[in-house]
């Protein structure tokens, strides 16, 4: 049996769906898993769109409202990448069990079902939270979106859902930003991956495309691939020089994304 694990947050503008987006690209096309990316955001929904999906003629909400199996809402990106898309059309759902209902059984054959949820702090995000086996939270660096985080955390500690860690997403490497420490110890948490502000996530969202497809050796698609391994305990190795250098001889040189994946994979 597969896995489903949430991506979640409660602000927009962090960048949740490109993160759930390029992690399930990478998943699929790094290490090999077979991945369904799911659209939870009911009311606002973008996942498709992400990889040039854009007609299609059945959702999740075809499949929540009992309109059409689970079954038929499945999309082929391709081989071990599949999707299913949510209606633009924000169709309300009011039972926040079913999502859970109609994803377990699928689990028999993925390796792992990935949620991207509503930012909405409503239903939407506790259908999120009630299917998924465990949570990832996506947060940038800033109080305004580290109060949502405090927030996010809060929530799914509620819903009894494990919380394996934080993705800091759109780093800048400014001293104005709050750093990983600060960001643990207010939420708690554990941060397990960083993901850099790059032009190279715009550009392939303007191609439609996975950021590791389309610039793999750019530091976002490497810093997604570490997550990627991480969240199925795979092993990968960061192909730049200075990170190769670093692991021959600056070991104790890491940083707190990558200590903490360490750590909790032992």
């Amino acid at each position: 049996m597969g896995k489903t694990i949430g991506i979640i947050s409660i602000k927009g503008g962090v960048g949740k769906t490109s993160c759930t987006a390029n992690i399930g690209a990478s998943l699929a096309s790094q290490f090999g898993k077979k991945v369904l990316l799911v659209d939870g955001n009911f009311s606002a929904p973008n996942l498709a769109m992400h990889f040039g999906i854009f007609d299609y003629e059945s959702t999740i909400q075809d499949a929540l409202l009992r309109k059409t199996p689970i079954q038929r809402t499945i999309h082929k990106y391709s081989e071990n990448l599949h999707l299913i898309p949510a209606s633009v059309e924000g169709r309300a759902i009011t039972d926040h069990y079913r999502l859970k209902d109609c994803l377990d059984p699928l689990k028999e054959f993925y390796d792992i079902v990935l949620i991207d949820s509503s930012p909405n702090l409503h239903g939407e995000i506790l259908s999120t939270m009630i299917a998924s086996d465990e949570l990832y939270v996506v947060t940038s660096p800033d109080y305004p979106t580290l109060s949502t985080t405090i927030r996010a955390v809060k929530l799914a500690k509620q819903r009894n859902t494990p919380i394996k860690g934080l993705i800091v997403n759109k780093i800048r490497n400014k001293g104005f930003e709050l750093s990983l420490e600060e960001i643990e110890e207010a939420t708690e948490t554990l941060v397990l991956g960083v993901v850099p502000d790059d032009l190279k996530m715009l550009e392939a969202v303007s191609k439609t495309a996975p950021v590791t497809s389309h610039a793999p050796k750019s530091n976002p698609s490497i810093e997604i691939n570490k997550i990627a391994a991480y969240m199925s305990n795979s092993e990968y190795k960061d192909p730049r020089f200075l990170s190769k250098f670093k692991s021959l001889f600056l070991k104790k040189d890491l940083r707190k994304d990558e200590v903490n994946r360490v750590i909790n994979k032992e």
